[in-house]
């Protein structure tokens, strides 16, 4: 009997591919690493296969893969980040695989998209347009209601997301996302999301977070986390997740329900969500629904009582088996992404030993490179 075979679709700058790789190997599961640097993956992980692809050209890169598996049967596809789902996506439907479809992706990764499919349905959601990148700033403000909120298209990790509370820092703020996408890094990847801008009423409330997974499209919540800090801008970066929420059971219930109405809007069906939202007097208001796992080093505060990682029971589910999510343990637990004060150069790291000598402190991983 064959081993069963997944195709795993990661960047180089992906946080997420070692924890895959070592679920992949809990289950005596191979892999091919789909990668747009295939060297710097190898030199990594040199006992793995890697392919390389070019993301910016999904057709040519669905059909070099499809001919490298050729006598390679493939049993599931998973993507590790927003900027794989598309193309996962077009594969997992070359193949004939359960998943989801490459329009749904667009949907979710595109937030002028995501704004527009969900305020058709009548889902609660904010005023908002979006604009070209040339469009003078000065211009709009008639147009903008304060506070707002400014938007790349197809960022992640609230990277380049900024609050604005009057005209002068509406101003500022899309001056300074317009030089963002005008950078080396976006204008290389020639991805047509990065020559607008999104705009929207800020939306207050409480913020939660969703770690779920579909399957046919029937949802089921693995967890809801809270966020304590007020992320009230101007900028959005995450600092603390608490798990399990302190939300009533009925607004539980409200998240689960707004969750899956969204998921069926969208188009997506099979697989891990992982959704944001802000709960106010309108209800539930999505920031965000993305078809993959939560993000960074997140996944780590999952405890199975099975034993396996959140990793491994979104691969064995990718892979037809049969998963049990209500088997997660409910033990209060935390996880906090240490915040960036200032910019600057980072020459050092001090303190790590101290850190993990805190009582209730069980990791401290430092992903960051000293210079």
């Amino acid at each position: 009997m064959r081993r069963k075979r997944l195709i795993l679709i990661a960047p180089t700058t992906s946080y997420r591919l070692n924890d895959f790789l070592r679920a992949a190997e809990s289950l005596d599961v191979e892999t091919l690493i789909l990668s747009n640097r295939c060297r710097t993956l190898s030199r990594l992980w040199p006992q793995q296969n890697v392919l390389s692809v070019p993301y910016s050209r999904p057709a040519e890169a669905v059909a070099k893969v499809v001919d490298y598996c050729q006598d390679r049967p493939v049993d599931a596809v998973i993507p590790a980040d927003d900027s794989t789902t598309v193309l996962a996506a077009m594969l997992a439907q070359q193949f004939g695989l359960p998943g989801n479809s490459p329009d749904s992706m667009r949907f979710c990764r595109n937030k002028y998209l995501f704004r527009h499919n969900l305020a058709q349905s009548g889902l609660p959601a904010p005023d908002f347009f979006q604009v070209p990148l040339r469009e003078n700033p000065e211009a709009l403000e008639r147009r903008v209601r304060f506070p707002c909120v400014l938007k790349p298209l197809h960022l992640s990790g609230s990277r380049g997301v900024m609050r604005a509370d009057s005209p002068a820092e509406f101003v500022e703020a899309f001056v300074r996302l317009r030089r963002l996408l005008q950078s080396r890094e976006f204008v290389q990847k020639k991805e047509p999301e990065s020559g607008f801008i999104l705009i929207e009423e800020y939306i207050p409330g409480r913020e939660v977070a969703i770690e779920g997974l579909l399957s046919e499209g029937r949802l089921d919540i693995l967890t809801i986390f809270d966020k304590p800090d007020p992320l009230e801008g101007p900028f959005f970066e995450e600092t603390i997740y608490l798990t399990p929420t302190r939300e009533t059971t009925a607004v539980q219930a409200n998240i689960s329900k707004t969750l899956e109405h969204a998921c069926r809007v969208l188009g997506l069906r099979h697989g891990p969500v992982h959704a944001e939202a802000r709960l106010n007097d309108r209800g539930v208001v999505l920031l965000e629904v993305a078809p993959r796992t939560i993000g960074g080093l997140c996944s780590r505060i999952f405890e199975f009582s099975s034993g396996i990682s959140l990793e491994a029971l979104v691969q064995r589910h990718a892979l037809g088996e049969q998963v049990a999510t209500g088997d997660l343990i409910r033990s209060p637990a935390g996880v906090m992404m240490i915040p960036v004060p200032g910019t600057g150069i980072l020459t050092s790291i001090e303190g790590v030993d101290q850190a993990r000598r805190v009582p209730g402190i069980v990791e401290v991983s430092i992903t960051a490179e000293v210079m």
